[in-house]
């Protein structure tokens, strides 16, 4: 492919007293015109006013500096007049009317990329304007002025001549420009500096990602969108767009360095890219950015409302998901290197290292002087084997805190200290910090700790069985994490959508992690319809209504399980999750889990634990009830019991075992195993319709 690719900064196309309009020209930047992409930046100074205009492209509209107010006209619809300021970011659809206004000293600039493909030329944005010296009513005649305005001669001839400025004009301080209504931001803009964070790193960099969920006009305007802030030497690792989507990056300040590899390997793009520029990933490419000293933040769209990546480095990217002798034939490498390779594929960080959501992975340097070190340097004190040798050991291979330790397998880490004439004692710090991992994620509550838990407010949630209900004296309690366990076609999943679709049939909201593509909206339709008792003609609108209240989230390993769970944790902390969650579902939870235990896998041991004490967190903090099945393993004497091992038993506050009578009915049995203030052996017969 032989296009430059080459980052551009825009050119003037028109302006005045008011302020600019800047864009970028096909003819420099080739990618704009093959990929049907716009792009274009307003800059307004005080008293400037873009005059109303509607554009042949859908586009979203990113504030980079300043505050002021939007006028924006969907068609058919009222004015809505916002304040803006910077990082809102704007949808704005086919056909909608919009003017601009900034009211400060500060210039005010918007950043506009869109889709060109329906454009009047392809790669650049024509805006039609509604007045000026080249508003479209110049080209009319004044008999069809006067007729289409039902006004006289000389009055069109004032509306369409008297303003001679030409896009932008300078309104004069004594006018009275319109209020913006607080209301009117609803569903129209988002700041991204503001948002939830769907990725939050420290040291390494966050990420909000603007899709259909929390901008819903996205949908109409066809595009993504995301805002990446790096921190100092942070980097957005190797990735691409696997449905097909351009990727359309406007740096909005710092600097940094991006490569961009295309086909055979070849290296299309290796530059400098700095605040202003604009660059163009073209399709199914790989691209990475690494940030300079000062940090590096862009504002990207991506040519589909919701799109999908995939990444070719971290714990979720392709290299995992292959087979290690595939890989192994595949690099001509030794198992040994293979293996060294996948233990880093394997790696989870927080705080420190690598998350993947969406635009990337965010990877912070591991420096020794960064800071990070001191957490597990602070272990000194209360643990002597845990000193000046064994800190070097650690630091040699990345490791700087316990969390760190998680990331790298155990049984190579015990491999490399045997090499070492000081072995023993290298290894009895490794098994130190194992113990630690465990102690620091311990998930047990003390009698006390029970006692205040069963005496707070705590409510309980409907499992939408009256028998089922009556045995659990009310049914799944807030702040209880409760286990459903039981051999296959058992139930399990099938508790899991009824009670699901009762609590949100009464308006409450869950989160449904799905970990083995087990979740049927078909069967939640059928649950609500029998639960809400709707008429026929209302059906539907109860069942839409119900799946707005169920967010469902596929998971197939347990780093990406770790991920959504401190996502939501730091969300509710934050308060930046703007509606409460009344249920966590995980089915099936030894799907996730089972995968990492087995043999002297301490680290899987440790992430088990750390899923456990987390879930508590969740529920106990935030009065959320948690719902996890669990399959059946073979025990002594051919007998079944539950899986992952007496570790997890001692997790879940209630465990409960579940039996279908027979394979034709929808009679089930509940069997209560463990209960923290009932007996167990306690049984109830229910149904699920």
């Amino acid at each position: 492919m032989d296009i430059d690719l080459s980052p551009k900064m825009p050119k003037k196309s028109y302006g005045g007293a008011g302020g600019s309009y800047h864009a970028w020209c096909p003819n420099e930047l080739p990618m704009l015109r093959q990929g049907n992409i716009g792009a274009g930046k307003l800059l307004l100074e005080k008293g400037g006013l873009a005059l109303p205009r509607y554009s042949d492209s859908a586009k979203v509209a990113y504030v980079l500096q300043g505050n002021g107010v939007a006028g924006i006209v969907l068609p058919e619809k009222e004015e809505k007049v916002l304040a803006i300021k910077t990082g809102d970011t704007i949808a704005l659809p086919f056909g909608v009317i919009t003017w601009w206004y900034n009211k400060e000293d500060t210039e005010l600039q918007v950043l506009f990329l869109g889709d060109t493909k329906t454009a009047h030329k392809p790669g650049s944005f024509t805006d039609f304007f509604l007045t000026g010296s080249n508003g479209i009513f110049t080209g009319f005649s004044m008999e069809f002025v006067c007729r289409a305005w039902d006004v006289d001669e000389s009055t069109a001839k004032s509306l369409v001549s008297s303003q001679t400025g030409n896009g932008i004009i300078k309104v004069d301080s004594g006018v009275k420009m319109p209020e913006p209504n607080k209301d009117h931001r609803s569903g129209m803009a988002l700041n991204c500096l503001e948002a939830p964070l769907d990725v939050d790193i420290k040291g390494g960099g966050r990420v909000v990602v603007l899709n259909t969920k929390n901008l819903p006009l996205v949908g109409e305007v066809g595009l993504g969108a995301d805002l990446v802030r790096l921190d100092g030497n942070a980097m957005c690792s190797p990735g691409f767009s696997c449905d097909s989507a351009l990727q359309v990056t406007y740096i909005v300040r710092g600097s940094g360095r991006a490569q961009v590899v295309g086909v055979d390997g070849k290296r299309v793009l290796e530059t400098t890219v700095k605040a202003g520029m604009l660059f163009i990933v073209p399709r199914f490419f790989v691209v990475s950015k690494i940030s300079d000293n000062e940090g590096l933040e862009w504002f990207s769209i991506i040519s589909t409302p919701n799109p999908i990546f995939t990444h070719m480095a971290g714990r979720t990217s392709a290299w995992k998901a292959l087979s290690p002798e595939v890989l192994q034939a595949s690099f001509n490498v030794s198992a040994d290197v293979e293996k060294t390779f996948r233990s880093k594929r394997m790696n989870i960080c927080y705080g420190r290292g690598e998350l993947i959501l969406g635009v990337g992975v965010l990877i912070r340097n591991a420096l020794v002087g960064d800071g990070v070190m001191g957490a597990l340097k602070s272990l000194e004190e209360d643990y002597h084997i845990i000193d000046a040798n064994f800190l070097q050991f650690c630091a040699s291979r990345g490791i700087f805190s316990v969390e760190d330790f998680l990331v790298h397998d155990v049984s190579m880490l015990m491999a490399s200290a045997d090499k070492l004439s000081n072995s023993d004692r290298l290894k009895q710090g490794i098994n130190q910090l194992v113990l630690i991992t465990e102690t620091y994620h311990q998930p047990w509550m003390n009698g006390l700790m029970l006692l205040e838990d069963r005496e707070q407010n705590k409510h309980y949630i409907s499992t939408g069985s009256e028998s089922f209900d009556v045995l659990l004296q009310g049914g799944l309690r807030e702040g209880h994490v409760t286990e459903l366990v039981g051999p296959s076609s058992s139930g399990k999943t099938q508790v899991c959508f009824q009670v699901a679709s009762n609590v949100a049939v009464k308006k409450g909201n869950v989160v449904f992690f799905d970990s083995g593509n087990s979740f049927s909206p078909t069967r939640i339709k059928q649950m609500v319809t029998h639960i809400s008792g709707s008429e026929e003609n209302k059906v539907n609108g109860a069942v839409k209504e119900a799946m707005r209240h169920i967010e469902c989230h596929a998971v197939f390993d347990i780093y990406a399980l770790l991920d959504l769970l401190h996502q939501l944790k730091l969300n509710l902390k934050s308060h930046s999750q703007k509606k409460t969650i009344e249920l966590i579902i995980i089915d099936s939870i030894s799907s996730l889990i089972a995968p990492i235990l087995g043999g002297s896998n301490a680290q899987g041991h440790a992430l088990m634990v750390s899923v456990g004490y987390l879930l508590k967190d969740l529920s106990h903090q935030h009065n959320i009830a948690v719902l996890v099945t669990n399959h059946m393993v073979s025990g002594e004497g051919g007998s079944l019991k539950p899986a992952l091992g007496e570790s997890w038993r001692n997790i879940p506050h209630v465990q409960l075992q579940l039996s279908q009578h027979h394979t034709t009915t929808n009679i089930y049995g509940v069997y209560i195993l463990r209960h923290p203030y009932m007996a167990s052996g306690r049984s109830v017969d229910f149904m699920i319709p």
